[in-house]
């Protein structure tokens, strides 16, 4: 298992906050078939099972009030495909602090715990970990909430 910390395939941002009020929105759209293609086409390993994605990029000082995904399109080739969302290694260390086994097989808001404040005090990555197949076509997204507390 590997963690990606590179966005072939889709755009993680920046560790700042977007737009300086305070408390803001992230959002990264994961369309899958684009994120397998894009790793091909750049001779990049593929994702394979108990791999990890870096996808919301979070300064220092951060407090996530909540976060989850939204499966706009649900996956129809590796219909077993599950997430868990979460921070992997550093500090929280909680892989699953979002999200715990999400299936990617059907649409909807997925998350496990919508109201689980998280301060972040050291800049850090919340993660998807793609548990037991890797998604062909299914289209996510991933949110946060969080509070700039600089």
């Amino acid at each position: 298992m590997a963690a990606y910390t590179d966005s072939l395939g889709f755009n993680k941002g920046t560790a700042a906050y977007p737009d300086g009020t305070g408390i803001s929105k992230y959002s990264v759209q994961l369309d899958f078939a684009k994120i397998v293609a894009a790793r091909s086409a750049a001779g990049a390993t593929a994702l394979s099972a108990g791999d990890t994605l870096q996808i919301i990029s979070l300064p220092a000082g951060t407090v996530v009030l909540s976060a989850g995904i939204n499966i706009t399109s649900a996956e129809t080739t590796n219909t077993t495909a599950t997430f868990d969302l979460g921070f992997t290694g550093g500090s929280p260390a909680a892989a699953n602090a979002y999200g715990n086994d999400l299936a990617s097989n059907s649409t909807g808001l997925k998350a496990a715990d919508l109201a689980n404040p998280t301060v972040v005090a050291s800049a850090d990555t919340i993660d998807l970990l793609l548990n037991t197949a890797i998604p062909a076509n299914a289209v996510v997204n991933v949110f946060a909430v969080v509070i700039d507390t600089n």
